[in-house]
């Protein structure tokens, strides 16, 4: 498929209308006011780019604080109410602890969640169904999940195939369909995860510690935009197409040169970062920008790229370093030098020591 980026220049002399993923990105800003989500835009708008980026995303943070309300805003306003192509379950058989028998309901639960999921995979796989965003969310997740059912599906992702689910083993190999996002909701205050695999696939994703005031007569109904076919046509997901946008959009990729740094660091420490990390990083910058050049966090180049890097510092690069961090004191402190410009990695770097 061939991929073509419209830089800011030519769009700014254009008198097209509004671009079609800051149609998606201010609607969901509206409804999630109008429902009194309290989060910050860049919390939207993170979520967003997390999953133009990689297939998969866990949004962790405090319980109750609007986590699976956010979920069901995006999922209402890509998809609608249609149960074959979006699924809310529970990821985790809270449940069965009143129960007699906790271990048999939790596996009756995560063999039901996976059941869903691979008739999710099945229809999104379809070829009339190529241009149709495909959801399932796993809410209020443990740990269990996490390695069994994310870490072991991102696993088998990096081949781009799936052989087996909790509770399934397929006869053969079947191809994991590019327009099926996968979502899970974690209610912990904060998550030191170290799990290459799972880190490949997934965006771990820091959610606002805050209460959302949720209005008891307003629903979050939210009319389908029916603009999902222009979400999948901006993903980005691999780093030699992420590089020729950032080329277009920016003139050259300079916006890395913090994550070489810190690369740089570990490196002297021997303490190397796998080696997909920086790519991965560039895919994230790159899908901070709508198909058209136009930048999603901010309008402004510079602020957008500055957020952007702090993001994408936070949630793909810092998730490799902690361990390194506690053993290595040199460390920490040059790369909360590095880090001094990026208010949102250098407040999780800290909490690293």
């Amino acid at each position: 498929m061939t991929v073509t980026f419209v830089s800011p220049s030519l769009l700014e002399r254009a008198s097209a209308p509004l671009d079609p993923e800051l149609k998606i990105i201010k609607h969901l800003m509206r409804v999630t006011a109008e429902v009194g989500l309290q989060t910050d835009p860049v919390s939207i708008v993170n979520l967003y780019v997390a999953l133009k980026s990689k297939p998969m995303a866990i949004l962790t943070g405090i319980a109750q604080s609007g986590k699976v309300a956010l979920v069901r805003i995006l999922a209402q306003a890509l998809i609608g109410d249609d149960p074959l192509r979006c699924q809310m379950m529970a990821g985790h058989a809270w449940w069965a602890g009143q129960t007699g028998n906790v271990a048999l309901f939790t596996d009756m639960q995560a063999r039901l969640n996976a059941d869903k999921v691979l008739s999710l995979i099945e229809e999104a796989g379809r070829p009339e169904n190529a241009r149709r965003v495909y959801l399932a969310c796993l809410t209020r997740i443990s740990p269990a999940e996490l390695t069994g059912f994310f870490s072991e599906l991102a696993c088998q992702l990096r081949h781009g195939q799936i052989m087996q689910l909790p509770g399934f083993h397929l006869t053969k190999p079947i191809p994991y369909p590019h327009n099926l996002l996968l979502i899970g909701t974690m209610d912990a205050a904060r998550l030191d995860w170290h799990d290459a695999e799972l880190l490949t696939k997934t965006t771990l994703i820091r959610w606002p510690a805050s209460e959302p005031r949720l209005a008891a007569d307003r629903s979050t109904a939210v009319t389908p935009l029916d603009l999902d076919g222009e979400f999948l046509s901006s993903c980005i997901r691999d780093e030699g197409t992420a590089r020729q946008k950032l080329l277009c959009v920016l003139g050259d990729v300079s916006s890395i040169t913090p994550m070489l740094q810190i690369t740089e660091h570990l490196k002297m420490c021997d303490a190397p970062l796998p080696s997909s990390v920086i790519g991965e990083a560039i895919v994230y910058l790159a899908n901070a920008w709508s198909k058209q050049g136009v930048g999603l966090f901010d309008p402004a180049i510079s602020r957008n790229v500055a957020i952007a890097t702090d993001l994408a510092i936070l949630q793909i690069v810092l998730p490799h370093v902690g361990q390194a961090i506690r053993s290595r004191p040199a460390l920490y402190d040059s790369l909360r030098q590095t880090l001094k410009q990026f208010p949102r990695s250098r407040a999780a770097f800290e909490d690293l020591n």
